[in-house]
């Protein structure tokens, strides 16, 4: 089974869950950065895995405007998604149904919620700034590698 991983990141992170996810599948997918291909070839594969950062509730444009846009070819395709984000998985459901068409959604085999980071070295000084004000005093968000794991082993049974 080919598999693609299609994503799209801000600042990094969902790059690097992507890289672990392929990592830990069974067999070697091809990673696409949609902003770099924003028309990757779905015939080739036969599972597809999409993934996305949110920011201030908004997954990246490009990856919502890339599954709308593919939404019949992907239906066909053993699916999976997953959000990597700083607020906690407490919104991980709302954020999923903003963001993504129900009938997506619903075709996807497994949903991951993946945490986040904050890699300040990738964002504007606007960007920084706010985020240093908003997170002061807050615990730090991460990378939850036990939920990659448990993805992977949903996506793959």
């Amino acid at each position: 089974m080919k598999t693609a991983i299609i994503y799209s990141t801000w600042s990094g992170t969902v790059e690097k869950c992507a890289s672990e996810i392929s990592k830990k599948l069974s067999e070697e997918p091809e990673i696409i950065n949609i902003k770099k291909d924003p028309s990757p070839k779905l015939k080739e594969f036969d599972a597809v895995i999409v993934g996305a950062s949110i920011r201030i509730g908004k997954a990246n444009k490009e990856i919502t405007e890339f599954v709308r846009r593919n939404l019949e070819d992907l239906k066909s395709k053993k699916l999976g998604v997953f959000l990597c984000m700083g607020s906690g998985e407490e919104n991980f459901g709302e954020y999923l149904s903003q963001n993504f068409p129900k009938e997506f959604l619903d075709n996807c085999k497994t949903k991951g919620f993946f945490g986040g980071e904050f890699n300040l070295e990738r964002l504007g000084f606007l960007s920084r700034m706010m985020l240093k004000t908003a997170s002061k005093g807050k615990p730090q968000p991460h990378i939850a590698s036990s939920n990659i794991d448990k993805f992977v082993k949903n996506f793959e049974a």
